[in-house]
């Protein structure tokens, strides 16, 4: 073989060879780095847009019901969110952004007068069943995807009548008359009132419009929910947080009669501590329409209180910090609705994430990075405490309550989900409604397994945003589920997890393990620094173990065991009313029995 004798021959055929190694060594990469280099190129050309979109940050409170939209007439596409929160808060909550629903306006009114906008206003007033119907061999009729349709509809037009009925004049009832003649003349205030009625008909008691309800909210308090099978914790429950933590909220506790909480109970309720009320839900909102029983009063109760930012908490729900404390929690200033996660437990379960898919034609930001949507969990949220601010998400509470009214929660959500606990996010989803979660998963609070000092046996714990040990739910006893009702001795702690990100999410397909790689600013997984394993739990001992085993401060022993003197009381009290008896409450020394 003859080799060119030219420079330049020479210097191209050098070129050709170097080439031809280079495109040999990258045909010889795994399939996976070239779908990584591809996403990093797409990643650089969206550099610029996302710059773009930075200034666009806004303060911890962006208001869904004043959203920055274009002007009527103008071409201007409606962005999919015009919420925004710090990005420091994803440090510390999972918080859902939602899509913008756009307003309503002139030319949608007009539309109602077409054939199309009539056959769209029937159809969606025409999903109504009356409230002694029996749909329970008509399940069908419970159509949630048109269900989210129409309320979207309904929170666009609430957000266009609202400003209407207050710009009349008069008291609450010459208002809703004057709007309930405006109706006649007012198309869109007609479509309102009817999908409302259709809707929520259990707003409608005592009262025409849900504009009468919201207009009755002001200042913070608690609320809780008990009967007469409830009685002792939720004594133990308000008298922890009165005496031993000294908060000075105002507290609502609801029933639903005398059948569910007898009078003397009432009464005791009333006279152990200052600053609480005793309310029949039924005298508030409709329970003709409601028809509520066990865990479907919790949403209805927050609702009904006239708390504007009201906190539920379980009977048998417990803090080490003034409950106060989470009206400050940055998740709660930034979007008005606070949750907290359940445990992680029973993984590849599909029927939740399936059901949801099939009726939520958008969804915010969250679902497609929780737990239960990646196959993790069976149960995302834990409702023993919820926090809303029913001034700005008053919307989102009426369709968590739609979520728990009889026929659905008989018929779907509770078949799909264990009782209310899930129905809280999903109803925010249903009308895209902001929310945020405190990004820890439920832990555990109590003693040593005695087989094991590296697991916590317990009940159910929840941490504040900044990891400290905030409240739990359970009860006082070592494990109520398997009928252990031995008190606990309260000395340790241990994180369920969720500050760190998972080994699963980043694996579970291959798009988001590159997406992982970019983010992270590596070339391949295996230079990919992943952090532990949440901690797992044994389910049947309700015991947690692979995390750190912490020790509870000593304020927070003598808080937590405390809590079990005043259950003693509690527990006797509510045995003299089984029997028969009534119990003075202010005879009691609760001060003395927290000690």
């Amino acid at each position: 073989m003859i080799l060119p004798r030219s420079p330049f021959v020479k210097l191209m055929l050098a070129v050709f060879v170097v080439l031809a190694i280079t495109a040999y060594t990258l045909s010889g990469r795994p399939s996976f780095d070239k779908d990584y280099w591809s996403f990093r190129q797409q990643q650089e050309a969206e550099k610029d847009y996302k710059s773009r979109q930075q200034h666009q940050q806004e303060q911890y409170q962006q208001e869904q019901e004043h959203p920055r939209f274009p002007a009527e007439g103008s071409k201007e596409r409606v962005p999919l969110s015009t919420f925004k929160v710090p990005e420091s808060l994803h440090l510390t909550h999972d918080v859902a952004i939602p899509h913008s629903i756009p307003p309503w306006t002139k030319a949608d009114t007009d539309m109602l007068d077409t054939s199309i906008g009539y056959t769209l206003k029937t159809d969606m007033l025409r999903q109504e069943y009356r409230k002694n119907e029996d749909l329970s061999k008509h399940p069908e009729r419970l159509n949630f995807a048109e269900l989210s349709r129409a309320e979207r509809v309904y929170k666009a037009l609430w957000n266009h009548v609202y400003p209407i009925y207050q710009s009349l004049k008069g008291s609450d009832k010459d208002r809703e008359s004057q709007l309930i003649a405006l109706s006649k003349t007012r198309p869109e205030v007609d479509f309102f009132l009817g999908l409302e009625r259709r809707l929520y008909p259990w707003l409608h008691y005592g009262r025409r419009t849900s504009f009468s309800l919201h207009g009755t909210y002001k200042g913070r308090g608690l609320v809780f929910c008990a009967g007469n099978n409830q009685f002792e914790f939720v004594v133990t429950a308000i008298q922890a947080i009165r005496n031993r933590l000294q908060s000075k909220l105002p507290i609502q506790i609801f029933h639903m009669g005398e059948e569910d909480l007898s009078k003397p109970r009432q009464q005791y309720l009333k006279d152990m501590a200052a600053g609480i009320e005793v309310i029949n839900v039924a005298d508030i909102l409709d329970n003709d329409s409601m028809k509520l029983g066990g865990w479907a009063i919790k949403p209805f109760a927050m609702l009904a209180s006239n708390f504007e930012e009201v906190m539920f908490v379980d009977a048998d729900a417990y803090f080490l910090q003034d409950p106060e404390v989470l009206y400050d929690d940055p998740g709660y200033m930034a979007t008005g609705a606070l949750f907290f996660f359940d445990r992680t437990l029973f993984p590849d379960w599909t029927k939740g994430s399936d059901w949801l898919k099939s009726i939520l034609p958008i969804m915010s930001s969250f679902p497609p990075k929780s737990r239960m949507f990646n196959l993790l969990t069976a149960h995302e949220q834990e409702s023993g405490v919820v926090l809303i601010n029913k001034k700005t998400r008053f919307l989102g509470l009426l369709g968590t309550c739609k979520m728990n009214g009889k026929w659905e929660r008989d018929l779907v959500t509770y078949k799909v989900f264990h009782g209310d606990k899930e129905t809280f996010w999903t109803g925010f989803e249903m009308v895209q409604e902001p929310y945020a979660f405190m990004r820890n998963y439920g832990g555990v609070i109590g003693e040593l397994r005695p087989d094991n000092d590296k697991a916590v046996c317990g009940a159910q714990l929840h941490e504040d945003h900044k990891g400290n040990p905030l409240w739990w739910n359970g009860g006082l006893y070592r494990n109520k589920n398997a009928g252990v009702n031995r008190y606990l001795t309260f000395d340790y702690w241990m994180t369920g997890g969720g500050h760190q990100k998972h080994r699963e999410r980043y694996t579970r397909d291959r798009e988001t393990m590159i997406q992982v790689l970019l983010e992270a600013g590596v070339e391949n997984s295996d230079a990919l620094q992943l952090e532990p394993m949440d901690a797992a739990w044994d389910f049947g001992e309700s015991c947690l173990s692979g995390a750190k085993v912490n020790v509870l401060t000593q304020r927070e022993k003598v808080l937590a065991n405390g809590y079990v003197k005043i259950d003693e009381i509690a527990r006797e009290d509510g045995q003299t009313f089984h029997n028969g008896g009534t119990v003075d409450p202010r005879t009691h020394d609760w001060d003395a029995a927290t000690a």
